[in-house]
């Protein structure tokens, strides 16, 4: 098995997916998150959502960032190619963690058990308070850089795993703990982070052979 590390260069097509992006998020906002929400919550506390129950943990960052600091380590001296692929794992999750944390609190956006319970829905700016923090979603953020990250260095399968960090990502949407554009955002920030550090770890080793 083998992965790589190369000098990915910021292609036009990054601004478009971004723009894009910002375009999904806006109409999700307007139109889709409330529906959305409604959906799945008829569901909540319903045996049919356990699996997604289990899926979801695997966006925790804390799993990622024991793990990539553990092998980067063991790696540092005796396998410095792979150190770097560890590296990425362990800087993207703990550099998109620190950003969507701030995002969150800047934008204070209620959270979708406020809907629930008070109709409160929207963002109220500046919020310090937890049931304020659902915009960005930290899970799609960490679930999106990490899965994203082992994509670009194992590319054989890639598909696969980029599809199960959107699995991942939208767990949280199908448990309703966030609304889809707060995954969307979410997704965007981790990818975005992912992206930028491969460009500027790759550079070093283009490529590795395992």
């Amino acid at each position: 098995m083998s992965f790589t590390l190369c000098n990915a260069k910021i292609h036009g097509k990054w601004f478009l997916w971004t723009a894009a992006i910002f375009i999904l998020i806006l109409l999700s906002y307007r139109y889709l998150d409330r529906p959305v929400f409604e959906l799945f919550h008829a569901y909540r506390g319903t045996p049919l959502l356990d699996p997604v129950e289990l899926l979801t943990i695997l966006g925790k960052s804390t799993w990622y960032i024991i793990f990539s600091l553990v092998l980067f380590v063991y790696w540092i001296d005796k396998k410095p190619e792979r150190s770097d692929a560890a590296l990425l794992i362990l800087s993207t999750t703990i550099i998109s963690g620190i950003l969507v944390n701030i995002v969150k609190v800047v934008f204070g956006r209620a959270r979708p058990q406020l809907y629930a319970d008070d109709q409160l829905y929207g963002f109220f700016w500046a919020k310090l308070d937890v049931l304020y923090r659902s915009f960005p979603s930290g899970h799609a953020t960490t679930a999106i850089a990490v899965w994203l990250a082992l994509a670009l260095l194992f590319p054989r399968y890639r598909k696969w795993l980029v599809g199960f960090g959107v699995l991942i990502a939208l767990s949280r949407v199908i448990l309703t703990q966030h609304y889809l554009s707060d995954v969307l955002a979410g997704g965007w920030l981790g990818a975005m982070t992912t992206l930028i550090l491969y460009q500027m770890i790759g550079m070093e080793r283009p490529q590795i052979e395992q």
